[in-house]
């Protein structure tokens, strides 16, 4: 089967990851795929061993990148014209992103499959007071003529018709579980971890907030944020990561993940998935692959609820960490790994 995966440009986002590694997956069972990108794109930020096409405004495949500076609506049309140019050449072509969806919809492709993967509720990104283009575009797309596949049942819009519920899945060969998983490193110190983001809504402060207000009455407690993005503080050890080797060293390093985002409650959360197959008991605020066996959850975004499901983690006895860990990577073993969930698609395309 030959797939094409058309994108405005790669980047360092989660959602990247998920088409890098489903590409990868696709190829290793045996499949052609490709992305293809607007000539003004980066490289990709995760490895992919998929073909890289790159187009111009009219359609034509370039050898080398163009100009940076492309605009928004530029690639967009270089995404519609190079589909109209090779689209046909291709069994399946694989719409992943609202702004990715228009030109999928209209291109003439022959009789090429269209698929749109909904990685999140897009509309909750673009604002109507501020982004009121955007937004419309984004609750349009779903009305769309496309084949519809999510990954949470938790999105919920009018013309949202999925075909199948299909989350993301995990590197089981890089994020594999620490000697001991639930288990603290040391008696005199507990690490708690979050990934540092700038986006309110990644709940980095709030995570922040939770430990230090838990620190005055647990003095062992230290934290670590991965990726940095926050102020440096003598309370706060800041980790660079590059790579998902060193991001899974991260989640080994610490006792305690916290994810505490707000918004699209029940959606995958990478950092929870990839910290559950380390073995890493993790306060989450209602995210899946959280459950009561395999987490802990905070009852609500506050600070004082986060605060309060750490301290449940700590003064949890270390056999139910252990027996929560250990069900939270065998769930990610059986359900996650990325070749499984790479053929749930492929059943979807040869239908």
């Amino acid at each position: 089967m030959r797939i094409l995966i058309p994108i405005l440009g790669f980047g360092p986002q989660g959602g990247y990851r998920v088409l890098s590694e489903l590409a990868n997956a696709w190829i290793r069972l045996g499949h052609n795929c490709a992305f293809l990108v607007p000539s003004s794109s980066a490289d990709p930020y995760f490895p992919t061993v998929a073909k890289i096409l790159r187009c111009d405004p009219k359609g034509r495949i370039v050898d080398t990148r163009g100009d940076q500076r492309g605009s928004g609506l530029k690639n967009i049309i270089s995404l519609f014209s190079g589909l109209e140019r090779i689209g046909k050449e291709y069994d399946v072509v694989f719409a992943n992103h609202s702004l990715t969806a228009w030109p999928v919809r209209w291109s003439k492709v022959g009789k090429a499959k269209k698929f749109y993967y909904i990685q999140a509720y897009e509309p909750n990104y673009y604002p109507f007071t501020r982004r009121p283009i955007k937004f419309a575009l984004a609750k349009m797309s779903y009305l769309l003529n496309l084949r519809q596949i999510s990954n949470s049942s938790s999105y919920k819009s009018v013309g949202f018709r999925p075909l199948d519920i299909i989350p993301p899945g995990v590197d089981l060969s890089i994020f594999t579980p620490k000697s001991s998983p639930g288990s603290f490193r040391s008696q005199d110190s507990i690490n708690v971890g979050t990934i540092g983001r700038t986006e309110p809504y990644k709940g980095t402060a709030t995570a922040l907030m939770a430990y230090r207000h838990l620190r005055k009455e647990e003095p062992r407690l230290r934290m670590r944020v991965g990726f940095g993005n926050v102020a440096k503080a003598d309370d706060i050890t800041i980790v660079p990561i590059k790579g998902d080797s060193e991001l899974a060293s991260f989640y080994r390093s610490v006792d305690i993940l916290v994810v505490s985002c707000v918004g699209q409650h029940g959606a995958p959360h990478y950092p929870l998935i990839e910290a559950m197959a380390c073995g890493t008991p993790v306060v989450h605020t209602s995210y899946y692959p959280g459950k009561w066996d395999n987490s802990w959850e905070a009852e609500d975004t506050s600070v004082e609820a986060v605060s309060a499901a750490i301290q449940k983690v700590i003064s949890a006895p270390l056999e139910e960490r252990i027996a929560r860990s250990t069900t939270a990577r065998k769930y990610v073993e059986k359900t996650l790994g990325w070749d499984p969930v790479a053929q749930r698609f492929l059943k979807h395309f040869a239908a």
